[in-house]
């Protein structure tokens, strides 16, 4: 009998159960669905039965509100913050309830009270926190994070991100910098993070100024506190004053005494940037610290490279330039042996064969690095390419084709590989076999590697473009392949003799196009850039359907800004470039170019983190 009793009141228990689940599911369609009337009936019933859940509970409240039956949703609340364990939860409720009959005051009483009854304890701050942000209740999220950072002694700058964000949204723009700042310096992780966001926050000159004031201050208040230099060099930076930026990092160095590292890394930035009397002025500093210091003859041979770097893009260099650069280099070998081997010789090696014409000397180097057995394989195949190209200049043709093809056979898998295909597919066209260079090119235009595939689609193009059809007379490529190499030989008369022929000859050659754009190469090594840019505008104007426009149009950019100084000039080469050809392997760079003219703010990295 009792057995029966039991199951019965344990089937009806279930089946009750069952009723209010199908029951909750019914209610919580409705509130949905908004169907608030419907929705309260069910929740009502629900509550009654189940006083303890809090879910059930917070519905039927959120459905009272959204009837704005307040009366009868104040009653509740009040009920359940007696005799419920979740006080705490309704009372932020009621304070809800009071928001929206406009009464502020009785609703920041709870809030008050809400705020100070949280415990010491970080995660609890965030889940309050977290509630207030969702009701869009600002003032009372900062309130919170505030005591939560005054409480925590071990940590004074806890929650200052989310304080900063707080600001941020609620229009203090001081606050929000000194959240941030306070961040800066507690978090070093997330500096870069934290730049990101001044950098949107000053986004005017004016305010950027306004804002390193700020920092000076800061820097004259707190002259230990490595953090404000630091962004004070950042924000330098941003405004292209290398030279004030450097000074910080400098400060940094030796106080930190990181014995040149600092300064190290800001030279190489510098240089990257082509800033190289920065990037001098950082590596001089290193050297004066004195022979025993770490990073001194690594700033010693890097100078070097910055001075080449230098030459390379001055428009203005002399032989005498070269012949003391030349020198230097050989001073330092001679001085520290240990660099024989490493990419120092290389640009030696690169100095005498590109900039002295010394050819042989270029080729004795190189021959050292390629023959010796202690030496990256990377940087031996590298080497071996280069000594192939300056065996080309000596019209020693079969020794560079032999280098080439080691350095495929080496590197078959590697993009170095498929750079010495390319060379060795080149030369090829130089000598006139168009068909056997047309054969790797059509499998090189898949390369890896942009700049490759780039290259070989080019001179693919050039190629398909005027090798004539059988019968035909092939005479204006086979001129104009002699030509190139002629350039590459740096034999430039040679090369301008022969290419006045081929106009002569085949006045409406559709070679006429690279004709310019050999003239205008061979203009800018004469270092001859209003002739230079002549030849450009006639490609970039008169052939703007073909393959070598955008090319032209770089140039002429490059030009217009580096040279001639007429950076309205080189933003409309740059814009024309991103609007008419979309598809150019010189969009990147041509759009951060002409975002940097236009006076967009440098996305620049200070080397290394406080």
């Amino acid at each position: 009998m009792k057995s029966i009793l039991f199951s019965t009141l344990f089937f009806l228990l279930a089946l009750q159960s069952f009723a209010q689940e199908q029951l909750l599911q019914v209610a919580k369609q409705y509130l949905l669905a908004g169907n608030y009337e419907k929705a309260v009936i069910t929740y009502k019933q629900l509550a009654e039965y189940n006083p303890d859940d809090v879910s059930i509970q917070q519905d039927y409240v959120s459905c009272l509100m959204a009837l704005k039956d307040y009366k009868t949703a104040e009653t509740v609340l009040k009920k359940l913050i007696k005799t419920s364990k979740n006080k705490s939860q309704y009372d932020y409720t009621l304070a809800k309830l009071w928001l929206a009959q406009g009464e502020t005051k009785k609703a920041n009483k709870i809030f008050d009270k809400l705020i100070d009854a949280v415990p010491p304890v970080e995660k609890e701050y965030r889940a309050l926190a977290d509630k207030f942000i969702k009701e869009n209740l600002i003032d009372q999220a900062i309130q919170l994070y505030d005591k939560g950072k005054r409480e925590n002694g071990a940590n004074p700058y806890l929650f200052s991100q989310e304080l900063a964000l707080l600001y941020d949204k609620k229009g203090d723009g001081v606050k929000a910098r000194e959240s941030l700042l306070d961040l800066y310096i507690s978090q070093p992780a997330k500096s870069e993070e934290v730049k990101a966001t001044f950098q949107r926050m000053y986004d005017k000159p004016e305010k950027l100024e306004a804002f390193q004031k700020v920092i000076q201050e800061r820097i004259d208040k707190d002259p230990i506190q490595v953090a404000y230099p630091d962004l004070m060099s950042w924000l330098y930076l941003q405004q292209h004053n290398y030279e004030k930026a450097f000074a910080q990092i400098k400060t940094i160095d030796l106080q930190l005494k990181e014995e040149g590292s600092r300064m190290l890394g800001f030279a190489r930035t510098a240089l990257r940037e082509k800033e190289f009397n920065a990037a001098k002025l950082a590596y001089n500093e290193v050297i004066n610290l004195g022979n025993e210091k770490p990073f001194y003859q690594l700033a010693r041979a890097e100078i070097l490279t910055c001075s080449k770097e230098q030459l390379r893009f001055s428009p203005s260099y002399t032989q005498v330039d070269v012949n003391n650069l030349t020198q230097l280099y050989q001073d330092f070998i001679t001085e520290y042996p240990s660099f024989k081997l490493k990419e120092t010789y290389r640009e030696w090696a690169e100095l005498e064969a590109r900039y002295a014409h010394n050819i042989d000397k270029a080729i004795g180097l190189l021959s050292e690095i390629t023959q010796a057995n202690n030496v990256d394989r990377q940087f031996k195949g590298r080497c071996k390419l280069e000594q192939g190209d300056y065996e080309l200049i000596r019209d020693n043709d079969w020794e560079s084709t032999l280098l080439y093809s080691q350095v495929d056979k080496d590197f078959k898998q590697d993009v170095l590989g498929e750079e010495a295909r390319f060379k060795n597919a080149k030369l090829s066209y130089y000598k006139g076999d168009f068909m056997w260079a047309q054969g790797q090119l059509d499998v090189l235009k898949a390369s890896t590697s942009e700049l490759i595939a780039n290259d070989a689609l080019n001179l693919s193009v050039l190629i398909t473009e005027n090798n004539p059809v059988k019968d035909s007379d092939a005479t204006p490529l086979l001129m104009f392949a002699k030509a190139d190499l002629l350039e590459f030989q740096n034999k430039n008369d040679d090369c301008l003799a022969l290419l006045d022929s081929i106009e002569n000859q085949f006045p409406k050659h559709p070679l006429i196009d690279n004709i310019l754009m050999e003239r205008a190469r061979i203009s800018i090594k004469k270092q001859d850039y209003g002739e230079a840019a002549l030849h450009l505008q006639k490609v970039a104007t008169q052939y703007a359907d073909d393959v070598l426009a955008d090319d032209a149009l770089f140039q002429l950019a490059g030009i217009n800004e580096n040279i001639f100084k007429n950076k309205d000039d080189a933003k409309r080469f740059y814009e024309e470039i991103i609007v008419k050809y979309p598809g150019s392997t010189y969009v990147s760079e041509a759009r951060k170019n002409f975002r940097r003219l236009r006076g967009d703010k440098p996305d620049v990295e200070v080397p290394k983190a406080f």
